[in-house]
């Protein structure tokens, strides 16, 4: 008897919460049929776009000053490899010994400045892609309020929000296009 009471009351507890839960969300369901959202492909937008292009021209500019400056650290490491592996038998011990040190030195520096290099380049990046996401958030803004849009998503967002949208609330045409009518 006890089990059946108790029962009841947790279904009228239950009952009573679901019924004040749909009150509750009855007027946010009715007003969500205003909500009108679309979205956009960020990374079509950087590719297809001037100032997007100008982007990715300018990080791949940086990326290649710094890996030349990497690549020539490589071939002087090689370099003096090649030479204590040809001259090692000739050499003296002190000699030997000197040349080993040499290049230990040298494979450090090359390590730090690898490291410092990779820094500066992942710095750039972050730089140019938060400036062009500034100027795209904008140009979205301006779109989605022209269009009466409440949300817009980047279809490429990490972790794969969006797995599904109808192409017809696809903005990403008209960003590109206002991207480039604002674009010197």
């Amino acid at each position: 008897m006890r089990v059946t009471a108790l029962s009841g009351i947790c279904m009228g507890a239950v009952s009573g919460l679901l019924l004040a839960w749909m009150f509750w969300v009855a007027p946010v369901v009715q007003a969500a049929d205003a909500v009108k959202i679309g979205y956009v492909d960020a990374q079509k937008i950087l590719d297809n776009t001037k100032a997007g292009k100008k982007s990715k021209e300018g990080m791949e500019e940086f990326v290649k000053s710094r890996q030349k400056i990497i690549d020539l650290d490589e071939s002087e490491i090689k370099q003096l490899q090649d030479d204590l592996q040809r001259q090692g038998v000739v050499l003296s011990p002190d000699a030997r010994r000197e040349k080993e040190d040499s290049l230990q030195r040298k494979v450090a520096e090359y390590q730090r400045r690898a490291g410092e290099m990779n820094k500066e380049v992942q710095s750039k990046k972050k730089e140019v892609l938060d400036k062009f996401n500034a100027d795209l958030e904008g140009i979205v803004k301006k779109v989605a309020e022209r269009g009466g849009y409440s949300f817009v998503i980047d279809r490429n967002a990490e972790g794969g929000v969006l797995l599904y949208a109808k192409a017809s609330f696809d903005l990403t045409d008209e960003v590109v296009k206002e991207f480039e009518k604002a674009s010197p």
